[in-house]
């Protein structure tokens, strides 16, 4: 979403509402969501942001589909309705300071529903500044949503925004006049807005700099005239550009932790024709920080001239790790906590930068304040200058992997966990690195020494399964001594993509281990080609399977044969181009006696007919969206709910967000269909796995979602998964 408004310019907005997973039902969303709290949420903002005109996407009717979608539109329409209402949310007047607020007109978008739509906005119209239509920029920023698989081409040519009108507070013959998204809205006549338009009118590039004197003249008025925030921002913004000034605030290093001390250096620099005085050079900082000038300020800066400060910056000894202002708590249900958020930051992407460097000076006879965040500066080889978010984190970084472990009763005595123990001060630290488990004998601590910052060591622990335990839970913690008495059991994990700004996320060092009576299939040798964001490999490799991973080459050429269970991750005929020319092998593998189960994939998967005999996927997929319904076996002798492991009710227990999705929809006769369930009030379905034999082998396709559950610790998704791998003709008799 960041990277989408970096494209498109408008400014994002956030509620408490977390991604639960997909529902089909608005009331199930509206239970998990809390919906009263997600409407003051969105009142906040339309409090804040105060809009003339609300745009919905969505339709508030059960044609939006998703539970979420139907949810959302339902909620602008109330949203439209309680952000004027002084009754409603009163504590956002009391404790945040935002006032009613009355929106003139609801629209709703009518892409579905052509014959109800009241307005078209012409959107394959250029927009001036980029010389693309209003049609490419949407179709670009879309296509930054990397994890939706939303990306879109962008032609030219003629196109079309339907909307609905669905609410109108204008009067006829108010405000402005036509049939566009605006009209009967009255538009602001001030002297700021007649201002704008002269400047807009004779504006020209090469001449930018002729611009700064009236819109200095207007900041002026603006400061003396209480003039709201957010119009004086915009002004001191254009006054700076237009004047040519430019602020900088960097430093040489890129993390820092509690009690180190770091330079800043600030920069001013005049790029125009006006003299600049700067009355204040500051660094802002959280509270406890100590922030102090070591010198580099003058009293002016003259047309062409600079202005160098340095500083320098101190962490209190208890400052935290950088992250979100919205994981900083567990979250509540399907919300986040950020009770403790200043009301300010409520409802943003991210909170400001821990550190800003702010400069008040006087331009024109203007008073202007510019901000800027201070970064760390570096440069690469290859790309050159590179920027990254200055970020605190604890002076020992510590990491325990794996982070969760389901440990079968009846097998290993032990398991190995991996600590891994960094420096990130620039000192020398030593102590002791240990395990600890409520009500578990835990292996003996191992002393540690780190000389220098980045230094890395990785302690193995074993660890114990204690005698006669046939179900357990247990949260295992790595924490680090020192050898002055302080103690570490957190890591930070960096959240990076190319497209988008690097984030923390501070992690406890635990792992959590779950003991059940899972019974492991007699097979040696389990081959897996890796699907999209598939952790499944990970989960069976620490259940005690051996498992290799099947790159390109293996898939092309090597001897799948000495694989008793071939897997396929879910989507991976999307995301490995082997695997799609090279189908015919693993099909070949099948028929002479070998065992393949390929988890969901997606249409171009049936379209193509990889699978051995037809199936299909409807349109849209069938899928479970409720965790909790109950599951009908219909082969209840069917080796794959019974050998090693005898499938029950408890089975079904604790899965995550769903049960699965893309469901065979309708299929061969050579498939036998085990399972039937159904979400509340649907239709039974049966095509969430289906086991076929194919020549002498078996072929196993199922869309029940492993790829959740496994990496979830759940045991009945592990004695199920183990169950499809031993039908392997090759098992070990």
């Amino acid at each position: 979403m960041e990277a989408a408004r970096a494209v498109d310019g408008a400014r994002q907005f956030f509620t408490r509402a977390f991604d639960f997973g997909y529902s089909r039902s608005v009331d199930e969303t509206a239970r998990l969501w809390l919906a009263d709290s997600v409407l003051k949420d969105v009142v906040r903002i339309m409090r804040r942001f105060k809009p003339h005109v609300v745009v919905s996407v969505f339709s508030g009717t059960s044609r939006d589909g998703h539970g979420q979608h139907h949810l959302a539109g339902l909620l602008a329409g109330r949203a439209f309705e309680a952000a004027g209402d002084p009754t409603r949310f009163p504590e956002l007047q009391s404790e945040e300071g935002l006032d009613p607020w009355t929106p003139l007109k609801l629209y709703r978008s009518s892409r579905f529903d052509a014959n109800s739509t009241t307005l078209q906005l012409a959107t394959g119209e250029l927009d001036p500044r980029s010389g693309r239509s209003y049609n490419q920029i949407a179709m670009e920023s879309r296509s930054q949503h990397r994890s939706q698989d939303m990306g879109r081409l962008q032609p030219i040519g003629p196109a079309w925004a339907r909307l609905r009108l669905d609410q109108d507070r204008t009067r006829p013959g108010d405000g402005q006049s036509g049939q566009g998204i605006f009209a009967g809205i009255d538009r602001d006549e001030s002297w700021l807005t007649r201002l704008a338009d002269s400047v807009r009118n004779t504006l020209s590039a090469s001449r930018l700099h002729e611009a700064a004197v009236p819109l200095a003249r207007a900041l002026a008025r603006a400061s003396t005239g209480g003039s709201d925030p957010e119009r004086r921002r915009l002004l001191e913004q254009a006054v700076a550009v237009a004047a040519g000034l430019v602020i900088d605030g960097r430093t040489t290093i890129g993390t820092i932790v509690p009690g180190q001390q770091f330079a800043v250096t600030v920069q001013l620099y005049n790029a125009g024709p006006y003299q600049v005085n700067p009355d204040v050079v500051a660094v802002i900082a959280p509270p406890g920080w100590r922030v102090e000038l070591a010198g580099g300020t003058v009293p002016r800066v003259e047309p062409g001239g600079e202005l160098t400060a340095q500083f320098t910056i101190t962490l209190p000894p208890d400052a935290e790790p950088t992250q979100p202002y919205f994981l900083q708590r567990p979250l509540v249900g399907a919300l986040y906590d950020w009770s403790t958020a200043e009301p300010q930051v409520r409802g943003l992407p991210f909170q400001p930068p821990p550190v800003r460097t702010r400069i008040t000076a006087t331009v024109l006879g203007a008073d202007l304040t510019l901000e800027r965040e201070i970064t760390y500066q570096y440069n690469d080889q290859a790309f050159g200058e590179i920027r990254r978010p200055l970020r605190v984190v604890p002076e020992i970084d510590v990491k325990l992997s794996p982070d969760r472990i389901v440990w079968p009763s009846g097998g290993e005595q032990f398991k190995t966990l991996s600590v891994t123990v960094t420096s990130n001060g620039s000192t020398s630290v030593a102590g002791e690195v240990g395990l600890e488990a409520d009500g578990w004998r835990t292996p003996p601590a191992e002393p540690f020494v780190l000389q220098q910052q980045g230094e890395s060591q990785v302690f193995q622990f074993r660890l114990a399964r204690a005698d006669g335990i046939e179900n357990a839970q247990v949260q295992v913690r790595a924490v680090v001594r020192t050898d002055d008495g302080r103690h570490f059991e957190r890591g930070v994990v960096s959240i990076e993509y190319p497209h988008v700004r690097p984030t923390s996320r501070v992690m406890a060092a635990v792992s959590e281990v779950r003991v059940a009576p899972i019974q492991l299939p007699a097979v040696r040798w389990v081959g897996y080609v890796r699907g999209a964001a598939d952790r499944v490999p990970e989960a069976l490799l620490q259940i005690g399977l051996q498992v290799e991973l099947l790159d390109a080459h293996a898939v092309e050429s090597a001897d799948l044969s000495r694989f008793d269970a071939i897997v396929i991750g879910s989507r991976a005929y999307e995301t490995d181009t082997a695997l799609v020319q090279h189908n015919h092998r693993l099909l070949e593998y099948v028929r002479k006696g070998g065992c393949l189960i390929v988890q969901y994939q997606q249409y171009q998967f049936v379209r193509d007919q990889y699978a051995p005999y037809p199936l299909t996927i409807a349109r849209p997929h069938d899928r479970i969206t409720d965790e909790t319904v109950p599951v009908t076996v219909l082969q209840p002798d069917h080796p794959a709910l019974t050998v090693p492991n005898g499938i029950g009710s408890d089975d079904w227990q604790g899965w995550p967000q769903e049960r699965g999705l893309y469901f065979a929809g309708t299929w061969d006769a050579a498939y036998t269909p085990l399972l039937e369930m159904s979400d509340p009030g649907e239709q039974p379905i049966r095509g969430g796995l289906l086991v076929a034999s194919f020549g002498e082998g078996t072929y196993v396709y199922t869309g029940l979602s492993f790829f959740r559950a496994l990496p979830a610790g759940v045991p009945g998704a592990y004695r199920l998964f183990l169950n499809l791998i031993g039908l392997s003709q090759r098992a070990v008799q």
